[in-house]
C-alpha cells in the first residue's frame, strides 16, 4: 500500500504519452441531403467532402493522411475539396502534391484565401497533377448514372476572386446541382443563380466554440453560416468543419471532420 503514491505519477505519465499517441481525428460524418432539384437517377450517388487541409506546421501529415483514408473508405462516386490546402508558406505545395496523391474517385476543387495569400498558382499546380480539377469560377458536367450532374466552382471571396455568375454560366436550369464554394457567404449569391447542394468550409465550425458566443462573433465578420446544415433561397448549404489548423492546433466543440454526403431526391409529388 505505502508503494502506490509514488507509482500513480508514473502510471499518469503513461496515460497522458498514451493519449497524445492516438489518432487524433478527424472523424467521419455522414448525412443523407435531400437535394433540392436533384435529378432522381443520382438518388444514393455518395459525395465526400474534405476541407481547409491547411498543409503546413499547425497540421501533422498523418491526419490529412487519415481523413483522405476515411473517405476512400466510404467509396464515395466523387470527392469535393473547398479551399485552404496550405498555409503560411510555398514550400508546403510539394507536400500537399504528395498527401493528395492517389485519389481513387472523380475529385473537384476550389481554393482559399489561405492558398492564395501562399501560391494559388502552385496550389493549383499541384492538384491539377494528381488528376484533381480546379474550378475557378467555372462548372464541369459530368454524366452519371446515365444523367447529366454539374459541379460548379465558385472562387475565393477573402481575396476577391469570386465571380458566381460566370461559374453558373451554360449550367442547365434544370438537373443536378453540386456547388462548391470556400466562403460559406457566397451561398446566397449562388442560391439566386440556381438551386442544388452548396458545400463550404473556411470557418472550422468556429474553432474554439463558446456556446452563443462563437456564432455572435462570426456573424459579426460576416460568416452567418458556421457548421452544419442551413436552408438558404432554394438551395442547401453544407458547411464542413475542415480538416486542419491555421493558427492554433486544439479545438474544442467543433471537431475536425470528413463528411460523406449521400444525395437524396425529392419524393415525386
Amino acid at each position: 500500500m505505502t508503494a502506490m503514491p509514488f507509482l500513480m505519477p508514473q502510471v499518469r505519465r503513461a496515460r497522458f504519452h498514451e493519449r497524445l499517441q492516438r489518432p487524433r481525428g478527424p472523424r467521419l460524418v455522414e448525412h443523407d441531403v435531400m437535394v433540392p432539384g436533384l435529378d432522381p437517377a443520382h438518388d444514393g450517388v455518395r459525395v465526400a467532402h474534405l476541407t481547409d487541409l491547411h498543409v503546413g506546421m499547425l497540421t501533422p501529415d498523418r491526419k490529412i493522411l487519415r481523413a483522405i483514408a476515411h473517405a476512400h473508405a466510404a467509396k464515395p462516386d466523387l470527392m469535393l475539396l473547398t479551399g485552404d490546402f496550405v498555409c503560411y508558406s510555398p514550400k508546403f505545395v510539394g507536400r500537399l502534391q504528395e498527401l493528395t496523391r492517389g485519389l481513387h474517385v472523380p475529385a473537384y476543387a476550389v481554393l482559399g484565401n489561405h492558398d492564395y495569400w501562399t501560391d494559388g498558382e502552385g496550389v493549383r499546380h499541384a492538384l491539377e497533377r494528381n488528376g484533381i480539377a480546379v474550378l475557378r469560377n467555372g462548372h464541369s458536367e459530368i454524366m452519371l448514372r446515365h444523367a447529366p450532374l454539374s459541379i460548379i466552382g465558385i472562387d475565393d471571396a477573402i481575396t476577391r476572386h469570386s465571380d458566381a455568375r460566370r461559374a453558373f454560366r451554360g449550367v442547365r436550369a434544370h438537373g443536378s446541382k453540386l456547388v462548391m464554394t470556400h466562403v460559406p457567404s457566397m451561398a446566397d449569391r449562388a442560391a439566386e443563380l440556381g438551386d442544388g447542394l452548396i458545400v463550404a468550409g473556411h470557418t472550422h465550425g468556429g474553432h474554439v466554440v463558446i456556446p452563443r458566443l462563437t456564432a455572435r462573433i462570426a456573424a459579426k465578420f460576416g460568416n452567418r453560416y458556421l457548421a452544419g446544415f442551413y436552408r438558404v433561397g432554394n438551395s442547401l448549404l453544407y458547411v464542413n468543419c475542415g480538416i486542419g489548423s491555421s493558427s492554433v492546433p486544439i479545438r474544442a466543440g467543433a471537431p475536425s471532420e470528413v463528411a460523406i454526403l449521400t444525395l437524396r431526391a425529392a419524393p415525386a409529388r
